[in-house]
């Protein structure tokens, strides 16, 4: 079945998009995916003291918007329940973003094998992700358990496919994952405490150096992308991150459409920007 995710089944050359974002505390991530977490203590003294006001982010985003020459959406959290979103898309397909919710779904509910969720996870790998869809039932059983998932963690609107309307070629990565919800799903799984939550996290924090490009190359951080051809013959790239910077960490999610190499000139853009104002964009911590 072409799973029609990443286009890497097709071709390895053109580098996967994969990207996971963590948190603070993200050093020692890197040995032990159980420290994969924000940390909730406050930020070191000396530490920048003002990240930019809404109103400031607000413009510096839409001046990357308007100078992009692409459609493209940036949605960053804010403070409590507020969010900045910025520019829009016409296609807001899950892609391979979709297989993080897939393999906590599957180490929630079963035994998948280790190698699979890191595969799926750190090179996006199309089989492993198969594997451990495989395990969580057949057609709508299997969604609706990937959608609890994506419920619990903060996103009650999305609705995964496939559906009863799905057809073989629509497999759960044509799933519509609006930027605005995947960003309520990044926040909830940065703070997340589940055992599987923390392993997915922590092969976030660890995307294989191939497909480390966009916000998957700020380091440290947890990623995950997803890139793909619409049906409008648009070329896509997508991410959702988790930026650890001041004690705390901030959550990004962006969708870029357009020709692919004007998408990857802005993802490259979008890396060299957040890399510069990680500092200074709004701060979360996770309750304790």
């Amino acid at each position: 079945m072409d799973l029609k995710i990443d286009r890497r089944t097709v071709s390895r050359t053109i580098g996967r998009i994969t990207a996971a974002v963590l948190l603070p505390a993200l050093l020692t991530a890197c040995a032990h995916p159980a420290a994969t977490s924000p940390t909730s203590s406050p930020p070191p003294s000396g530490a920048r003291p003002a990240p930019s006001s809404p109103p400031i982010l607000r413009s510096q985003l839409a001046a990357l918007v308007a100078d992009s020459g692409v459609d493209l959406q940036i949605v960053v959290a804010g403070t409590g329940s507020t969010a900045t979103s910025v520019g829009k898309v016409d296609q807001d397909t899950a892609w391979s973003t979709i297989k993080v919710p897939i393999a906590i779904a599957a180490m929630t509910t079963g035994s998948p094998d280790p190698d699979d969720v890191e595969q799926a996870i750190s090179v996006s790998d199309n089989d492993a992700t198969m594997h451990l869809w495989s395990l969580l039932g057949e057609g709508t059983g299997a969604a609706d358990t990937v959608q609890k998932v994506i419920s619990r963690l903060g996103d009650s609107r999305t609705v995964v496919l496939p559906d009863d309307d799905a057809g073989p070629d629509q497999p759960f990565g044509m799933t519509r994952w609006r930027a605005t919800d995947q960003l309520r799903f990044t926040e909830g799984l940065a703070c997340a405490t589940d055992a599987a939550s923390v392993r997915v996290r922590g092969h976030m924090a660890r995307i294989d150096p191939s497909e480390q490009f966009g916000l998957a190359g700020i380091h440290p951080s947890m990623v995950k992308g997803g890139w793909g051809i619409e049906d409008d013959g648009d070329y896509t790239i997508r991410q959702m991150a988790v930026l650890p910077h001041g004690g705390g960490y901030s959550a990004v999610v962006f969708i870029a459409q357009g020709p692919q190499g004007d998408v990857d000139r802005t993802v490259a853009t979008l890396r060299t920007w957040f890399t510069a104002h990680r500092d200074d964009l709004p701060l979360r911590r996770c309750p304790r």
